[in-house]
């Protein structure tokens, strides 16, 4: 035992390791260093020989990504800017996997010489405690590198793997010709089928213990929890819309040298990815979510098959989108089962973590319970905004939210009725939370009525003075618009959370769609059922239905539109109820009732966001019903003449946790002038110096002095000045020498001509003019002539018959489009699709508005720096509002190197510099001056087409 019981040397050396390792964890001087990758040459660009402007801009780009930095990048429509950046990224992503394969195994290297080395120092145990802390520091520092290398090897072998599986093209496996039963969800149409439930019972909220064991029960059992310590790093492309990504997907597979070598996921929703029809076939996100969420056993989550998917999509260049068309293409057809029983969504959700180039919209990353919800991360990934001249607006409109005076109503009787059907069931929890929601939808129903009183109403005739204007919208800050509303009491974090957590307005909405359906057949067998209860009596079930439930008559009083349930409340918060006249305006219909209450969710949603952002920017925008509208049945065109709308006048702020988190945030557009809007915006708040932003900007690829003519004449032909601006735009003369114009114009111009108006109103007016005329008659023998139509659905048939036009035939053919529009900035007008591109007027934001008149306050005063020339920050963001609709515009017509187009910008105010210094410096070079009088300009116009015309050739 001699040999244990002096210890006490060597508990001192032990006590003596530990105190060395907590005070001497530094990096060892001679520890190798990690070195940024440089790259100057692209050999994996897709088109043989890139222009100049295409090449300093992957190298700027590479550059700014391998130093870590922020970027805002101006890069003119039609140069190509997607493909570069796309190519630089991939290309640093690659040299910098490789920078940190090389790192590492210098670390090893490093600590297996360590720890051969003797070393001649006196105090070997001073000696031995320093190289083991050097080798704890070093590590604590390879850990992650070990991780992110575990996961690079784990995507090569599944790219390696993708192209010898071809899971979508193959029949489908035998042992899926039964397939997995599901499990009936929540739907209502499917309620009845639940087994040992009856049909109320699944649209009661849970209880606390089930909630929380069906919130986890929600996680996909697809994901694989180490997923989540093994992820590559990743570059996630953002863009506005699916198409533009389909765009980027269709680039990439033209440079096959890259695409080989990275693993690419495209992010969609739930409802662009199902590929259940019981679930897809819903239509609204929401419900479909729901459903999606409640089938715990679909048949298309089995793990091997979604892991076999997951790979799959990896792997290739094959979008989710895609796959979710090819899977739903295969129902109704010859092949009775799909090729795969795998669901896009998890398969998505299952690869995210390895995918090194993730596509996506914006919304997903902008908005943290989207990017949550699709397990995104951000943390040290590189993140491209493209098309971000428009990023500030997207955002604000993500977290901006409305309800109508209609959906109040109705989501307000629904509400009524639900609570009244299960009164004696619900729980203390549920009633409260549904009590306080009924009191918001009374105390926002009763604000648009103008019922107030007391210091509420005094508080709202003081904000109302505030507000005047020529305008009937008022704007509240969100304590005023709580207090008025007299729901200031009500704390709608707490609501909101019980609402989502409980999943209680999905159950609600499909209470409604059950009850409403089940009273529709019930009217049809009513007579006889009475005729027979009368006779016979009640069955004993009967009877415990009638002690479970309340009394018929008050439930049919509800669908019968009398007084709801909450007419009776106490006589002390009667002043938030709804005239009986209020109620009979909302349809009674609650199997339609589903959407008003998600969009109410919505609302308050937003409302809940706003505050735990602890910054005063939202504001709410209240328009009073019209008296007809309180007594009257509203139709879809005014169903919004009484409403509420949150706005948010600082949309920068959401941003400023994607720029902490992120190792780059790189906003990438056509028309990104001024910086300052960015840097002072996004860029400045998150905590980024001017040393960490760095910008870039280029030219055109096109010889602009050749290839472009602009004109900005300031008098028409008849020596009318072109002025239109708001107060004279609907000046008839006006509009007949704007018409006049056209025609002159389309008698020189080759193949098509678009032409840009400021707002659809004005196009209205302008187009009832020229019908009302001969001039429209006219112009259609000039050149055939077509208009864009408000609705999305319509656009695709009317450009493909304008495409027709302008190409096919001689005669050419003249779109009239809006500046802002789908026309204006998603569709690429090249080559004769638009040969002449006519700008009429300034799309400047209506500063009459409620809504735009509060954002230029809150600018001021916020971002207080006025102009060298004596501007404010509001005057300065109005004109670069106006300016990148203009220049997004103008971009439209050239779209490639051998491109050339005619501008026309008719407005006076083009001749102020002030203007025309925020043309895109290309542009500015091809500007004629001064404009020819109408004889000379046809010579002009005729030399400038022949001249391309022979040597595009």
């Amino acid at each position: 035992m001699g040999d244990f019981e002096d210890d006490i040397d060597d508990a001192q050396l032990i006590a003596c390791l530990e105190s060395n390792e907590v005070s001497m964890l530094t990096r060892p001087n001679s520890a190798p260093v990690f070195i940024a990758p440089k790259r100057t040459d692209f050999p994996g660009f897709p088109y043989p020989t890139p222009y100049p402007q295409q090449i300093d801009l992957m190298r700027f780009f590479y550059a700014s990504l391998a130093s870590s930095k922020c970027s805002i990048i101006e890069s003119p429509t039609g140069t190509g800017k997607s493909t570069t950046l796309l190519a630089s990224s991939l290309y640093w992503l690659l040299d910098h996997n490789q920078a940190v394969e090389n790192h590492l195994s210098n670390l090893r290297n490093f600590l297996l010489r360590e720890a051969s080395q003797s070393t001649d120092e006196p105090d070997w145990i001073a000696a031995h405690s320093r190289r083991r802390a050097q080798r704890l520091q070093l590590n604590k520092e390879m850990e992650p590198l070990e991780a992110s290398q575990k996961a690079r090897t784990k995507a090569s072998d599944i790219i390696k793997r993708a192209n010898e599986v071809k899971i979508l093209t193959e029949k489908p496996n035998p042992r899926h010709t039964k397939s997995v039963r599901e499990r009936i969800s929540l739907l209502p149409e499917a309620a009845d089928m639940h087994l040992g439930k009856s049909a109320d019972d699944l649209f009661l909220p849970e209880t606390e213990v089930l909630s929380a064991r069906h919130a986890s029960d929600q996680l996909s059992p697809n994901i694989d929890e180490n997923m989540e310590d093994c992820r590559v790093l990743q570059v996630i492309y953002c863009s506005r819309t699916h198409s533009q990504l389909a765009q980027v997907v269709g680039e990439l597979m033209k440079m096959k040298d890259l695409s080989d070598k990275v693993t690419v996921v495209t992010l969609a929703s739930r409802q662009m990815l199902c590929v259940n029809k019981a679930v897809y076939s819903l239509k609204n996100q929401a419900l479909v979510r729901e459903a999606c969420l409640d089938l715990t056993c679909c048949k298309f989550r089995a793990k091997d098959d979604v892991d076999a998917l997951s790979d799959y999509l990896l792997g290739t260049p094959l979008s989710a989108v895609e796959a979710a068309s090819v899977i739903r293409g295969s129902e109704g057809t010859a092949i009775e089962e799909p090729p795969v029983h795998a669901c896009p969504y998890y398969a998505n959700k299952k690869g995210l973590p390895l995918a090194q180039l993730v596509l996506t919209p914006y919304q997903t990353v902008v908005v943290p319970g989207i990017r949550d919800a699709t397990g995104l991360s951000l943390r040290n990934n590189v993140i491209i905004f493209d098309e971000a001249h428009n990023l500030l607006e997207a955002v604000a409109a993500s977290f901006s939210a409305a309800i109508s005076y209609t959906e109040l109503l109705s989501a307000g009787r629904l509400i009524s009725a639900f609570s009244d059907y299960y009164r004696s069931r619900l729980s203390a929890i549920s009633v409260l939370r549904l009590r306080q929601l009924n009191l918001v939808i009374m105390g926002c129903a009763n604000l648009l009525d103008g019922k107030s009183k007391g210091l509420r109403a005094q508080v709202r005739q003081r904000v109302e003075t505030e507000n005047q204007n020529s305008s009937d919208e008022v704007v509240y800050t969100v304590p005023d618009w709580l207090f008025v509303s007299g729901i200031d009491h009500i704390n709608l974090s707490y609501l909101v959370e019980y609402l989502q957590k409980d999943r209680c307005v999905h159950k609600i909405a499909g209470f409604g769609k059950w009850f409403g359906g089940r009273n529709k057949k019930d009217v049809k067998k009513g007579t006889k059922a009475e005729e027979n209860k009368s006779e016979f009596g009640l069955s004993l079930s009967d009877c415990l239905q009638k002690l479970k439930r309340p009394p018929t008559s008050s439930v049919q009083s509800l669908n019968a539109t009398e007084q709801p349930a909450y007419k009776r409340l106490k006589s002390n918060e009667t002043d938030n109820v709804p005239s009986s006249a209020t109620l009979k305006g909302a349809s009674p219909d609650l199997e339609s009732s589903g959407p008003s209450l998600f969009a109410l969710l919505s609302f308050l949603e937003a409302l809940v966001k706003n505050d735990l952002g602890g910054d005063d920017d939202g504001r709410l925008i209240v328009k009073p019903t019209s008296p007809a509208s309180q007594h009257q049945k509203q139709t879809s065109a005014d169903q919004m003449a009484g409403c509420i709308r949150f706005i948010i006048l600082n949309p920068g702020r959401y941003l400023y946790d994607v720029v902490k988190e992120a190792r780059s945030v790189v906003l990438a557009g056509g028309t990104m002038k001024p910086f300052e809007e960015f840097t002072d915006q996004v860029f400045r708040p998150a905590g980024k110096s001017e040393s960490d932003v760095t910008l870039f900007s280029c030219g055109h690829v096109i010889d602009a002095k050749r290839q472009l003519a602009i004109y900005a004449p300031s008098f028409s032909p008849g020596g009318v000045p072109w002025d239109f601006t708001f107060k004279n735009r609907n000046n008839s003369r006006l509009i007949h020498e704007c018409g006049e114009f056209l025609i002159e114009v389309c008698k020189v111009v080759p193949g098509g001509v678009a032409v840009f108006f400021p707002s659809f109103d004005y196009l209205s007016a302008v187009w009832t003019h020229w019908n009302s005329t001969d001039l429209f008659s006219r112009l259609q023998m000039t050149k055939k002539v077509f208009k864009e139509p408000r609705s999305a659905t319509a656009l695709g048939q009317v450009m493909q018959a304008y495409a027709a036009a302008a190409t096919s035939s001689r005669q050419g053919a003249c779109i009239v489009c809006v500046i802002g529009g789908k026309l204006s900035e998603g569709i690429n007008f090249n080559d004769s699709l638009a040969r002449c591109v006519v700008v009429v007027g300034l799309p400047y934001p209506n500063i009459h508005s409620a809504a735009m008149r509060e954002k230029l306050r809150f600018m001021n005063e916020r971002f207080a720096k006025c102009q060298k020339d004596g501007r404010t920050v509001g005057q300065v963001f109005c004109e670069a509002m106006c300016m990148r609709a203009v220049n997004q515009t103008i971009g439209r017509a050239i779209r490639h190197a051998r491109d050339y187009a005619a501008v026309f910008l008719l407005d006076q105010r083009f001749a102020r510099r002030q203007l025309r210094d925020q043309l895109p410096t290309w542009a500015q070079d091809a500007i004629t001056n001064p404009t020819p009088r109408l004889d000379q300009l046809r010579i002009h116009l005729e030399h400038f087409f022949q001249r391309n015309a022979s040597s595009s050739r």
